[in-house]
């Protein structure tokens, strides 16, 4: 097995790849979707900028907090949680909402 690395500046040659190797699968769709929505709404709550006991505890005083959080950054992230609830919602109706001839890849089951 050749290393990542060397296929960078020596590539394997081109091939037709099945519609199978690049199709999507149900379950990948459902689980990007809930972390999407998932981590996007922790981001958007804002509850990783908080000053909390955890920051008293270590000393940290609500100017320094703020410092190392200012308010540019808590206004992206925010911004970029609730990008990610949208991709989420859009990537979990995908398929039965509005694009309803999409395809999924079969999964196989050992017994076939």
């Amino acid at each position: 097995m050749s290393s990542n690395i060397l296929a960078v500046f020596n590539p394997p040659p081109a091939r037709d790849m099945d519609k199978s190797e690049y199709q999507d699968c149900l379950p990948c769709q459902i689980m990007s979707s809930f972390f999407a929505i998932g981590f996007g709404s922790y981001l958007a709550s804002g509850k990783p900028f908080k000053y909390g006991e955890k920051e008293r505890k270590a000393g940290m005083s609500l100017a320094d907090f703020d410092k190392r959080n200012p308010k540019w950054w808590r206004g992206t992230m925010r911004g970029l949680g609730g990008s990610l609830v949208v991709l989420g919602v859009i990537r979990g109706t995908e398929g039965w909402m509005w694009n309803k001839d999409k395809q999924y890849k079969k999964i196989l089951n050992n017994d076939d």
